[in-house]
């Protein structure tokens, strides 16, 4: 296994593999944020990583500079960390894949990921991703996605994508799953183009719910849910305030997805708005709060 280290042998127990890439397939980072929340409910021990420098380019994928607790200067690099979590309640454990899409070598990178799979004897994939439509705010999250087992799109629930265009890693992942037989599901929750800010609560709450029915796994989403009230609060208050934002939205309302693409206001120009209006109003809660 050429680009993975491990950081120690676990002995787990028939693990579903859980993906999630930050990039392309993370409109809103609702896929990357549906992963940390399982991560940090059932709780997880980093264990593995994909090396970083065959697969992507530093000037595009830049690494970050932070403030430790010490408040020292360190590097962090585009990392693509491997995380067990023990399900004692399960039949199976999970591992949990937090990653960054990478900018080279998507093949190797595909490989790695393969080898990962066969080595832990992984019984089942799960990929998360989150994609931007022409979608209203205010109903409930669409979860579109795919599986290499029928009767479990029935169970699920999920309807069929009809994609075609390019693709991210996900893509080119579930094609290899497919032809290799290693049973996979991709779930991707659909986020309003005009709302394309993050986090988006309203999104990962949508993820969990399909996530908590494939492994049959309750998870405490209360304060998701408050998190989703807020939020849906907040976006109604920006829209009422932008003029351009609440015509598209009352259009949006009344023929859904009938516009064509010439009628429909720039996704882009909309969601730079209201995610101003909204950082507006934290930045004054803020300061009352201060007072």
């Amino acid at each position: 296994m050429k680009f993975l280290s491990y950081n120690k042998k676990l002995q787990l127990r028939n693990p579903v593999l859980i993906m999630s890439f930050s990039g392309w397939n993370d409109a809103s980072s609702s896929a990357t944020s549906t992963s940390d929340f399982i991560v940090d409910q059932i709780g997880g021990e980093n264990f593995a990583e994909i090396e970083a420098d065959p697969f992507y380019n530093f000037q595009q994928t830049r690494p970050l500079v932070y403030l430790n607790k010490l408040k020292e200067r360190e590097i962090s690099w585009p990392e693509n960390t491997f995380y067990a979590c023990l399900t004692p309640d399960l039949d199976h454990d999970l591992i949990i894949l937090q990653g960054v899409e990478p900018n080279y070598h998507w093949r190797n990178f595909c490989d790695t990921i393969l080898a990962l799979i066969k080595d832990q004897s992984v019984s089942k994939v799960i990929s998360i991703g989150s994609l931007i439509a022409d979608v209203f705010h205010g109903d409930p999250i669409s979860v579109s996605g795919s599986t290499t087992d029928p009767d479990f799109a029935s169970f699920l629930g999920i309807s069929k994508s009809r994609y075609e265009g390019p693709t991210g890693i996900l893509g080119i992942l579930n094609d290899k799953f497919k032809k290799k037989n290693i049973p996979a599901v991709s779930i991707w929750a659909n986020i309003p183009h005009y709302v394309n800010f993050s986090p988006n609560p309203k999104a990962v709450l949508a993820l969990m719910a399909k996530v908590s029915r494939i492994l049959s796994l309750k998870f405490n989403t209360s304060e998701l849910e408050k998190n989703v009230l807020e939020f849906e609060e907040k976006v109604d208050i920006a829209i009422s305030k932008n003029k351009p934002v609440r015509e598209y939205v009352d259009r949006l309302i009344e023929s859904r997805n009938s516009l064509t693409d010439e009628e429909l206001p720039s996704g882009e120009n909309l969601a730079d708005e209201v995610e101003m209006f909204l950082r507006q109003k934290d930045q004054n809660n803020k300061k009352k709060d201060e007072k």
